[in-house]
Protein backbone atom coordinates (compact mmCIF):
# COMPACT_ATOMS: atom_id res chain seq x y z
CA UNK A 1 0.00 0.00 0.00
CA UNK A 2 1.74 3.07 -1.34
CA UNK A 3 1.50 6.69 1.63
CA UNK A 4 -1.08 8.23 -0.56
CA UNK A 5 -3.34 4.99 -0.25
CA UNK A 6 -2.64 4.44 3.66
CA UNK A 7 -3.31 8.21 4.17
CA UNK A 8 -6.81 8.12 2.47
CA UNK A 9 -7.66 5.19 4.69
CA UNK A 10 -6.57 7.08 7.79
CA UNK A 11 -8.25 10.29 6.76
CA UNK A 12 -11.43 8.24 6.07
CA UNK A 13 -11.54 6.48 9.90
CA UNK A 14 -10.94 9.99 11.06
CA UNK A 15 -14.29 11.02 9.19
CA UNK A 16 -15.88 8.14 10.26
CA UNK A 17 -15.06 8.71 14.02
CA UNK A 18 -16.75 12.90 13.27
CA UNK A 19 -19.84 11.93 11.79
CA UNK A 20 -20.17 9.11 14.69
CA UNK A 21 -19.69 11.33 17.92
CA UNK A 22 -20.80 15.36 15.48
CA UNK A 23 -17.30 16.36 16.12
CA UNK A 24 -17.13 18.59 12.88
CA UNK A 25 -14.80 21.60 12.89
CA UNK A 26 -14.60 23.66 9.54
CA UNK A 27 -12.14 26.16 8.68
CA UNK A 28 -13.83 28.96 6.18
CA UNK A 29 -12.72 31.05 3.36
CA UNK A 30 -10.31 33.97 5.32
CA UNK A 31 -10.66 37.08 3.11
CA UNK A 32 -14.41 37.36 2.46
CA UNK A 33 -14.64 36.99 6.37
CA UNK A 34 -12.19 39.56 6.72
CA UNK A 35 -14.34 42.26 4.52
CA UNK A 36 -17.33 41.10 6.18
CA UNK A 37 -15.94 43.02 9.66
CA UNK A 38 -14.84 45.49 7.95
CA UNK A 39 -18.20 46.19 6.21
CA UNK A 40 -19.92 46.29 9.36
CA UNK A 41 -17.08 48.21 11.21
CA UNK A 42 -18.66 51.05 9.03
CA UNK A 43 -21.86 52.69 10.71
CA UNK A 44 -23.49 52.97 7.52
CA UNK A 45 -23.43 49.33 6.55
CA UNK A 46 -26.40 48.77 4.75
CA UNK A 47 -28.28 45.81 3.61
CA UNK A 48 -27.00 46.20 -0.28
CA UNK A 49 -23.51 46.38 0.99
CA UNK A 50 -23.56 43.53 3.63
CA UNK A 51 -25.74 41.02 2.31
CA UNK A 52 -24.11 40.31 -1.07
CA UNK A 53 -20.40 39.43 1.31
CA UNK A 54 -22.46 37.52 3.25
CA UNK A 55 -23.16 35.48 0.22
CA UNK A 56 -20.05 34.64 -0.79
CA UNK A 57 -19.13 33.16 2.50
CA UNK A 58 -20.67 29.66 2.58
CA UNK A 59 -20.76 28.37 6.51
CA UNK A 60 -21.56 32.23 7.31
CA UNK A 61 -24.41 32.24 4.75
CA UNK A 62 -25.81 28.93 6.11
CA UNK A 63 -25.52 30.52 9.90
CA UNK A 64 -26.81 33.49 9.50
CA UNK A 65 -29.94 31.73 7.76
CA UNK A 66 -29.93 28.97 10.35
CA UNK A 67 -29.79 31.22 13.11
CA UNK A 68 -32.96 33.27 11.93
CA UNK A 69 -34.84 29.97 11.51
CA UNK A 70 -33.92 29.13 15.20
CA UNK A 71 -36.10 29.54 18.08
CA UNK A 72 -34.40 32.31 19.18
CA UNK A 73 -35.65 34.19 16.30
CA UNK A 74 -38.32 32.15 14.29
CA UNK A 75 -41.52 33.21 16.88
CA UNK A 76 -43.59 34.27 13.98
CA UNK A 77 -42.95 30.46 12.57
CA UNK A 78 -42.02 31.24 9.63
CA UNK A 79 -38.84 30.32 8.12
CA UNK A 80 -36.47 32.41 5.82
CA UNK A 81 -34.25 30.38 3.22
CA UNK A 82 -32.07 33.67 2.00
CA UNK A 83 -29.21 35.79 3.72
CA UNK A 84 -31.05 39.35 2.98
CA UNK A 85 -34.78 37.66 5.16
CA UNK A 86 -32.02 36.43 7.68
CA UNK A 87 -30.18 39.62 8.13
CA UNK A 88 -33.22 41.29 8.61
CA UNK A 89 -34.61 38.87 11.09
CA UNK A 90 -31.26 38.60 13.79
CA UNK A 91 -29.90 42.42 12.75
CA UNK A 92 -26.36 43.42 12.54
CA UNK A 93 -25.08 42.71 15.62
CA UNK A 94 -25.75 39.11 15.45
CA UNK A 95 -24.34 39.01 12.07
CA UNK A 96 -21.44 40.33 13.90
CA UNK A 97 -20.88 37.68 16.46
CA UNK A 98 -21.20 35.18 13.76
CA UNK A 99 -19.06 36.69 11.65
CA UNK A 100 -15.99 36.99 14.44
CA UNK A 101 -16.34 33.74 15.02
CA UNK A 102 -16.14 32.69 11.18
CA UNK A 103 -13.04 34.60 11.15
CA UNK A 104 -11.31 33.44 14.01
CA UNK A 105 -11.97 30.02 12.97
CA UNK A 106 -10.49 30.82 9.46
CA UNK A 107 -7.58 32.47 11.33
CA UNK A 108 -6.50 29.66 13.34
CA UNK A 109 -6.93 26.65 11.06
CA UNK A 110 -6.17 28.77 7.39
CA UNK A 111 -2.56 28.44 6.82
CA UNK A 112 -2.33 25.23 7.79
CA UNK A 113 -4.09 24.00 4.77
CA UNK A 114 -0.88 24.21 3.37
CA UNK A 115 -1.03 22.62 -0.62
CA UNK A 116 -5.04 22.46 0.01
CA UNK A 117 -5.04 26.20 -0.71
CA UNK A 118 -5.30 26.17 -3.82
CA UNK A 119 -7.36 23.69 -4.20
CA UNK A 120 -9.90 25.12 -1.79
CA UNK A 121 -9.35 28.64 -3.78
CA UNK A 122 -10.39 27.18 -7.27
CA UNK A 123 -13.10 25.55 -5.39
CA UNK A 124 -14.30 28.51 -3.82
CA UNK A 125 -14.32 30.09 -7.54
CA UNK A 126 -16.56 27.45 -9.32
CA UNK A 127 -18.55 27.80 -6.24
CA UNK A 128 -19.05 31.29 -7.09
CA UNK A 129 -19.39 30.48 -10.85
CA UNK A 130 -22.75 27.93 -9.79
CA UNK A 131 -24.27 30.53 -7.72
CA UNK A 132 -24.00 33.00 -10.37
CA UNK A 133 -25.59 30.71 -13.06
CA UNK A 134 -28.50 29.63 -10.52
CA UNK A 135 -29.34 32.76 -9.94
CA UNK A 136 -29.29 33.93 -12.94
CA UNK A 137 -31.59 31.15 -14.11
CA UNK A 138 -33.79 31.82 -11.22
CA UNK A 139 -34.45 34.99 -12.13
CA UNK A 140 -35.48 34.69 -15.40
CA UNK A 141 -37.94 31.73 -15.25
CA UNK A 142 -39.04 32.88 -11.63
CA UNK A 143 -39.56 28.94 -11.32
CA UNK A 144 -37.27 28.86 -7.83
CA UNK A 145 -36.67 31.94 -5.46
CA UNK A 146 -33.31 33.85 -6.72
CA UNK A 147 -31.88 34.48 -3.41
CA UNK A 148 -32.36 30.66 -2.29
CA UNK A 149 -30.84 29.60 -5.87
CA UNK A 150 -27.60 31.83 -5.06
CA UNK A 151 -27.05 30.32 -1.52
CA UNK A 152 -27.69 27.01 -2.72
CA UNK A 153 -25.24 27.50 -5.64
CA UNK A 154 -22.61 28.69 -2.56
CA UNK A 155 -23.28 26.06 -0.15
CA UNK A 156 -23.30 23.08 -2.97
CA UNK A 157 -19.37 21.63 -2.46
CA UNK A 158 -19.55 22.62 1.28
CA UNK A 159 -18.67 18.84 2.25
CA UNK A 160 -15.66 19.13 -0.01
CA UNK A 161 -14.31 22.41 1.31
CA UNK A 162 -14.64 20.40 4.31
CA UNK A 163 -12.52 17.34 3.57
CA UNK A 164 -9.84 19.67 2.14
CA UNK A 165 -9.41 21.47 5.50
CA UNK A 166 -8.94 17.91 6.82
CA UNK A 167 -6.76 16.72 3.88
CA UNK A 168 -4.10 19.54 5.06
CA UNK A 169 -3.15 17.11 7.38
CA UNK A 170 -2.42 14.54 4.91
CA UNK A 171 0.16 15.48 2.65
CA UNK A 172 0.62 12.86 0.74
CA UNK A 173 -2.85 12.38 -0.12
CA UNK A 174 -2.94 15.97 -1.83
CA UNK A 175 -0.17 15.27 -3.46
CA UNK A 176 -2.27 11.97 -5.63
CA UNK A 177 -4.86 13.52 -7.80
CA UNK A 178 -6.86 10.56 -8.27
CA UNK A 179 -6.73 9.80 -4.73
CA UNK A 180 -7.63 12.41 -3.39
CA UNK A 181 -10.96 12.84 -6.23
CA UNK A 182 -11.64 8.98 -4.91
CA UNK A 183 -11.98 10.32 -1.10
CA UNK A 184 -14.29 13.12 -1.92
CA UNK A 185 -16.69 10.96 -4.33
CA UNK A 186 -16.76 8.45 -1.01
CA UNK A 187 -17.43 11.25 1.41
CA UNK A 188 -18.43 14.61 0.15
CA UNK A 189 -22.22 13.72 0.33
CA UNK A 190 -22.67 12.02 3.81
CA UNK A 191 -20.04 15.21 4.73
CA UNK A 192 -22.57 17.91 3.23
CA UNK A 193 -25.28 16.80 5.02
CA UNK A 194 -23.73 16.32 8.40
CA UNK A 195 -22.35 20.20 7.47
CA UNK A 196 -25.79 21.46 6.42
CA UNK A 197 -27.50 19.67 9.24
CA UNK A 198 -25.02 20.94 12.14
CA UNK A 199 -24.88 24.49 10.40
CA UNK A 200 -29.23 24.25 10.73
CA UNK A 201 -30.10 24.67 7.43
CA UNK A 202 -33.25 24.03 5.92
CA UNK A 203 -34.06 20.76 5.12
CA UNK A 204 -35.14 21.47 1.85
CA UNK A 205 -31.94 23.13 0.96
CA UNK A 206 -30.11 20.69 1.99
CA UNK A 207 -32.25 18.04 -0.18
CA UNK A 208 -31.37 20.28 -2.69
CA UNK A 209 -27.19 20.25 -2.60
CA UNK A 210 -27.81 16.53 -1.91
CA UNK A 211 -29.62 15.54 -4.97
CA UNK A 212 -29.02 17.71 -7.60
CA UNK A 213 -28.38 14.45 -9.90
CA UNK A 214 -31.81 13.95 -10.25
CA UNK A 215 -32.58 16.78 -13.02
CA UNK A 216 -34.62 15.04 -15.35
CA UNK A 217 -33.85 17.56 -18.34
CA UNK A 218 -37.05 19.01 -18.59
CA UNK A 219 -36.93 23.12 -19.21
CA UNK A 220 -37.20 25.18 -17.34
CA UNK A 221 -35.81 23.56 -14.41
CA UNK A 222 -38.70 23.59 -12.03
CA UNK A 223 -37.08 22.95 -8.71
CA UNK A 224 -34.25 23.86 -6.60
CA UNK A 225 -32.29 20.58 -7.18
CA UNK A 226 -33.10 20.77 -10.82
CA UNK A 227 -31.75 24.65 -10.89
CA UNK A 228 -28.47 23.96 -9.22
CA UNK A 229 -27.57 20.56 -11.21
CA UNK A 230 -28.24 23.03 -14.60
CA UNK A 231 -26.33 25.98 -12.94
CA UNK A 232 -23.40 23.38 -12.12
CA UNK A 233 -23.06 21.75 -15.84
CA UNK A 234 -23.49 25.21 -17.30
CA UNK A 235 -20.91 26.20 -15.26
CA UNK A 236 -17.72 27.68 -16.97
CA UNK A 237 -15.35 26.76 -14.13
CA UNK A 238 -14.99 23.35 -13.43
CA UNK A 239 -14.54 21.78 -9.80
CA UNK A 240 -10.81 21.08 -9.63
CA UNK A 241 -11.07 18.05 -7.31
CA UNK A 242 -13.66 16.38 -9.88
CA UNK A 243 -11.43 14.35 -12.16
CA UNK A 244 -13.42 14.95 -15.59
CA UNK A 245 -11.83 15.76 -19.16
CA UNK A 246 -12.32 18.87 -20.99
CA UNK A 247 -14.38 16.59 -23.70
CA UNK A 248 -16.50 14.68 -20.75
CA UNK A 249 -17.68 18.16 -19.59
CA UNK A 250 -18.49 19.42 -23.09
CA UNK A 251 -20.81 16.20 -23.80
CA UNK A 252 -22.53 17.31 -20.43
CA UNK A 253 -22.95 20.79 -21.02
CA UNK A 254 -24.35 19.97 -24.61
CA UNK A 255 -26.81 17.53 -22.82
CA UNK A 256 -28.30 19.59 -20.13
CA UNK A 257 -28.42 23.18 -22.46
CA UNK A 258 -30.57 20.45 -25.08
CA UNK A 259 -33.67 22.34 -26.52
CA UNK A 260 -32.59 25.68 -24.76
CA UNK A 261 -32.85 28.69 -27.30
CA UNK A 262 -29.62 29.71 -28.48
CA UNK A 263 -30.04 33.69 -27.58
CA UNK A 264 -31.40 32.49 -23.84
CA UNK A 265 -28.67 30.16 -23.33
CA UNK A 266 -26.24 33.74 -24.75
CA UNK A 267 -28.36 35.92 -22.40
CA UNK A 268 -28.17 33.27 -19.21
CA UNK A 269 -24.43 33.16 -19.39
CA UNK A 270 -24.16 36.94 -19.95
CA UNK A 271 -26.78 37.24 -16.47
CA UNK A 272 -24.60 34.73 -14.69
CA UNK A 273 -21.19 36.62 -15.48
CA UNK A 274 -22.82 39.82 -14.20
CA UNK A 275 -23.70 38.53 -10.94
CA UNK A 276 -20.28 37.05 -10.45
CA UNK A 277 -18.99 40.40 -11.32
CA UNK A 278 -21.40 41.77 -8.67
CA UNK A 279 -19.68 39.62 -6.17
CA UNK A 280 -15.96 39.91 -6.65
CA UNK A 281 -16.84 43.78 -6.81
CA UNK A 282 -18.23 43.69 -3.33
CA UNK A 283 -15.60 41.34 -2.12
CA UNK A 284 -12.80 43.88 -4.41
CA UNK A 285 -14.83 47.17 -2.81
Amino acid sequence: MDNAQSQREALGAEIERELADGSLSFPTFLEVSQKIQKTLEREDAGLDALVPLIQLEPVLAARVVGLANSVLYASSGNPVKDVKSAVMRIGHAAVRSLALAVATAQLAHGERLGPARRYATLLWDHSLDVAGWAYAISATFRTVRPDDALLAGMLHDIGQFYLLGKAADYPALLDSESELSDMLLCWHKPIGEAVLKALGMAPELADAVNDRELYGSMWPPASLPDVLMVACLLADTPNPLTLMSEDARTSLRKIVAHGIPEDVLEQLHLDAADERRKALAALAG
